[in-house]
């Protein structure tokens, strides 16, 4: 089953939530997982712009809070469920993407350490479609950032990902 959501909007995030239980009884497992990228031009502090800033926390922050806090009263009402909070290297280090993506992230993992039914998962280079987020990319921006990215010399599969989150799950 697949739910069209625009995770920038709460009421799209309480349909899926409500479409979940209506079709499965209740909801088990949440997978906060949706991401944007910055274009890479915005790297530094100086160049970011209010629409792209408040663009991308929408997208990569605000909408894991509003999903956890919409299962969040199923899972203490069974006292069960997981959520798995995909961050990313970003949300760790200081250079690997733009100003607000890696911002964006690090809140991400800073919500996450502190909800304590939360797990996170934070890849390197995933090879996704999130670069089609991104357009008019500064190469300059792009290869400063490419030099903070994870120690591993290869993008990971998805599949790598989601086995990660089945485990944990």
């Amino acid at each position: 089953m697949a739910v069209l959501t625009n995770v920038t909007k709460e009421e799209d995030i309480q349909n899926l939530i409500d479409t979940t239980v209506k079709n499965y009884g209740t909801v088990d497992i949440l997978v906060n997982n949706a991401s944007i990228m910055d274009n890479m031009a915005e790297a530094a502090a100086a160049d970011v712009t209010d629409e792209l800033w408040d663009r991308l926390f929408a997208v990569n922050t605000t909408s894991v809070m509003r999903a956890t806090r919409k299962v969040l009263p199923i899972f203490l009402a069974k006292d069960a469920g997981v959520i798995i909070n995909i961050a990313s290297v970003g949300g760790l280090r200081g250079s690997t993407a733009g100003t607000a993506y890696t911002a964006s992230k690090h809140g991400v993992v800073g919500f996450t350490k502190n909800t304590v039914f939360q797990y996170a998962i934070a890849p390197g280079p995933i090879k996704t479609n999130i670069s089609a987020s991104m357009g008019n990319v500064n190469q300059r921006g792009a290869a400063i950032c490419r030099t903070g990215m994870s120690l591993i010399s290869r993008l990971g599969d998805p599949e790598e990902i989601a086995g990660a989150a089945l485990f944990l799950a």
